[in-house]
């Protein structure tokens, strides 16, 4: 009988939810490798892992929490690959029926609003970077609801739940007729992020991971990332620090 699959644990940022569910089958076919995924907060499943002292991968939503795997020893850096590069987004429902043309709108009594949590999600943490570059942060924030992972925010715009949110431009391609952009200033984006992963020092499986890693930013990987929205180039923005 053939051998079993080895199976990695991937501790991942919800940003990367829709490409890994279609790249989980796949990757099982053409590597022999099963994905269990545990997703949510780019903080909050590094929190999990490093708490656990398990996972073969960790790929956060943005390389800011990446760093700060690193800066913990929870990595190993010399594996770490990026996939995609992300823009952080105003946000609104398709037709844009509020009229939202700006982060200040965002103070209107009759725009209900959202980003994900600060603390725990990169694109909540660039959220805020944007109100406090466009000078909005107080006058902003606390009127803002809370979403616990870059899925959960987009999926309130997607549903109708809210009128807007701060989140990642590809969640337009998320949910294409529903959701759409509004146009901001380039000094209120703080730049761009990007998607990246690396196998942990917990690894059970070190090199099923690197496999894993290699697969998602070869050229199947990145016509997947592609497909989903998500650019796989640099865009003339710089990192954000």
């Amino acid at each position: 009988a053939p051998a079993a699959p080895v199976t990695v644990l991937v501790f991942a940022g919800a940003a990367s939810k829709p490409v890994l569910d279609e790249a989980a089958p796949r990757i099982l076919a053409e590597e022999h490798v099963r994905l269990e995924l545990s997703v949510g907060g780019s903080g909050t499943v590094l929190s999990q892992m490093e708490l656990a002292r398990k996972g073969d991968i960790y790929l956060p939503g943005s390389h800011d929490y990446m760093e700060r795997a690193e800066a913990r020893g929870l990595v190993v850096p010399s594996t770490r690959v990026n996939f995609a590069w992300l823009t952080p987004a105003l946000l609104v429902r398709a037709g844009n029926p509020k009229g939202i043309t700006s982060l200040a709108d965002l103070a209107r009594a009759d725009v209900r609003a959202a980003i994900a949590e600060p603390r725990t999600v990169c694109v909540g943490e660039y959220a805020v970077r944007m109100l406090r570059r466009a000078g909005l942060e107080e006058q902003v924030l606390p009127r803002l609801g809370r979403a616990h992972s870059c899925e959960a925010v987009a999926n309130l715009l997607g549903l109708g739940s809210v009128d807007a949110i701060l989140g990642w431009r590809v969640f337009a391609a998320w949910f294409p007729g529903r959701v759409e952009c509004v146009p901001l200033p380039a000094d209120v984006v703080p730049g761009q992020a990007t998607v990246p992963g690396a196998v942990t020092v917990f690894a059970a499986h070190p090199e099923a991971a690197r496999r894993v890693l290699a697969w998602l930013s070869g050229p199947e990987g990145r016509a997947l990332w592609k497909r989903h929205g998500y650019r796989t180039e640099p865009s003339g923005l710089p990192q954000a620090p």
